[in-house]
């Protein structure tokens, strides 16, 4: 066979070997391209979750922040209405009674709301803080124990009242 038989049967057959390596790693590279593409895709999809879980965190803690400082708003008012009607009954009577039922009540819910939302909080520091408040808006309904049921010598009324005075103090000024 001479040179002009075999590149005549050489010819059509690296044309289409040829093609057909072209076809192969055209399709290899478009794979490559679709796995780049995917993995984009779920790099920005994954981003975007963690910006909307971030945004929904920052939302529920900044709802969170909002009705505790309602809730602790309505502590303080509560606390002072305690005090007050302390007050009251030690200069009329020199005696701290038991508060009203509804008074009592309502330290109680307000009480329970707060201390639900403060475990809600992420801060730590705020969290702590938050607890200290309680504990000084809790302790201005106690009759200090030097007072027995709640009855206050008539030689102890004013210093009887400077304490009350004192907690109202440490309420208002309060971090």
């Amino acid at each position: 066979m001479n040179a002009a038989v075999w590149s005549a049967i050489i010819g059509p057959i690296t044309t289409l070997l040829g093609g057909l390596g072209g076809y192969w790693l055209a399709g290899r590279n478009e794979e490559a391209r679709d796995q780049r593409a995917a993995s984009r895709e779920r790099v920005t999809r994954r981003a975007a979750l963690a910006e909307r879980l971030e945004d929904d965190r920052h939302s529920f803690q900044r709802d969170t922040l909002l009705e505790l400082q309602d809730k602790l708003q309505r502590l303080v008012r509560n606390t002072a209405q305690i005090m007050l009607q302390d007050e009251k009954t030690i200069k009329q009577s020199g005696q701290m009674y038991l508060l009203a039922g509804d008074l009592s009540d309502q330290a109680m819910q307000i009480t329970v709301s707060v201390q639900r939302l403060r475990s809600r909080v992420l801060d730590d520091q705020l969290r702590v803080a938050i607890g200290g408040f309680i504990g000084l808006c809790s302790s201005a309904g106690i009759p200090p124990t030097e007072y027995p049921q709640g009855k206050v010598p008539d030689d102890q009324k004013d210093q009887a009242l400077a304490n009350l005075r004192k907690q109202n103090t440490q309420l208002s000024a309060y971090p």
